[in-house]
């Protein structure tokens, strides 16, 4: 059904990683958003090479102390060593991205290299997505882009940024949409804040990176997060959904996506503005596959053939789910079960369906014709994002996308 993408293979790549980052000259790379998914992986890809110990992090943090534990913290999440890596206290920029007075810092002024990964990627509709993701985002870059040593300003956007009713294959066309035509806040507002740095900083070393979907880690599952695995973990459940299966899924390892972050970041030349981290043609997963692996996974016998439903029809199946796992705690079958909101569940299930009925593929010509490594497919790892959740609720699960 699915082969398990030796370890040792990722290892010897991490290993190749390390040794091209070592050969390249001296950096400072200052990165926001290392206590997130994304950026805390971009962190720990860097640990161990001579990078790290010259990098700044903005952290919240009532102090320096404080924020270096954060930045730990973070880093830790995606490393099986139980010793967590040194962060000294003069690695940190001490703010919030939506403060401007956190940018005043004199140490940002010999920045070589800037990884811009905070933002808020909750899928819920908060009032301050445009506040953070938009406005602050031109305020780093209003900063950075008088500052004569920087190399390279990597703004982390979206792949999804491009909007809806683009094709089965998206391309890197550097003119992302934003009017009416995005499935969330989020995605627009990435959409807005990348057009918006190339508007209004011509002459910043700018290069946007688009992740696709990013769910679990290579070898580690899901431990670093749950982020995005637990929705298609109730879609197997259900053998319900609102798209065909034969719809394909674009996901990549959070570790795959940092490592051709910092590759691209730290690359001395690049022929392209605009990058997909994507499983594109080559990796990409379709919904039918993605079922018979959970189903293996589950050792169930023969199941109920998939059907396809109606958007109408979310809510009744949110509702079942939570039923049957009600009875199934009663039963002593699910210890860890915790009631959960069944209306939040059938919001993420009609966002996620909206989605999947794009059927987006996005295309990595661009990242595998710089030299960099194709992603695994997920079908390569689903078995450790599966085994590191059995002791999480879905309530738990859940609040890693509706924080």
């Amino acid at each position: 059904m699915f082969n398990l993408f030796p370890r040792s293979k990722w290892l010897r790549q991490e290993q190749d990683f390390a040794a091209r980052m070592s050969a390249l000259g001296p950096t400072r790379i200052f990165v926001t958003g290392a206590t997130g998914f994304v950026g805390g992986a971009v962190a720990a890809a860097l640990v161990g090479t001579p990078h790290f110990k010259q990098m700044l992090f903005l952290v919240r943090a009532k102090s320096a102390a404080e924020g270096a534990q954060r930045v730990r913290q973070s880093i830790a999440r995606f490393s099986s060593s139980e010793v967590p890596p040194h962060v000294s206290e003069s690695q940190i920029v001490v703010g919030d991205l939506n403060d401007p007075r956190a940018f005043l810092d004199a140490r940002l002024d010999q920045v070589s290299h800037v990884i811009h990964g905070a933002a808020i990627t909750s899928l819920a509709n908060r009032q301050d997505i445009w506040a953070v993701n938009v406005d602050a985002t031109l305020r780093l870059a209003e900063r950075f882009s008088g500052v004569s040593s920087l190399r390279r300003f990597v703004y982390v956007g979206a792949a999804m940024a491009c909007g809806v009713a683009r094709g089965p294959l998206v391309t890197e066309a550097l003119r992302l949409p934003v009017e009416r035509a995005h499935l969330a806040p989020y995605t627009a507002s990435k959409a807005c804040a990348e057009n918006q740095l190339r508007e209004c900083f011509p002459d910043l070393p700018l290069v946007a990176v688009r992740p696709s979907m990013v769910i679990g880690h290579s070898w580690l599952g899901c431990k670093p997060s749950a982020r995005n695995f637990w929705v298609l973990k109730v879609i197997s459940e259900l053998n319900r959904f609102v798209c065909p299966p034969s719809a394909y899924l674009d996901i990549v390892p959070v570790d795959y996506c940092a490592r051709i972050i910092v590759e691209l970041t730290l690359k001395k030349s690049l022929s392209f503005s605009a990058y997909h981290v994507s499983a594109g043609q080559q990796s990409s997963t379709m919904v039918a596959e993605l079922l018979q692996a959970f189903q293996g996974l589950g050792g169930k016998g023969k199941v109920q053939a998939y059907m396809r439903v109606a958007e109408a029809d979310l809510m009744n199946m949110a509702l079942s789910l939570g039923e049957r796992h009600a009875a199934q705690q009663k039963a002593g079958e699910a210890p860890h079960y915790e009631p959960f909101n069944t209306r939040l569940l059938c919001k993420a299930l009609r966002l996620y369906g909206r989605f999947s009925r794009l059927n987006y593929v996005f295309d990595q010509q661009r990242v595998l014709g710089e030299g960099l490594q194709p992603a695994p497919s997920f079908l390569d790892y689903i078995n450790l994002c599966d085994h590191s959740i059995r002791n999480l609720s879905l309530k738990s699960q859940m609040a890693c996308d509706f924080e």
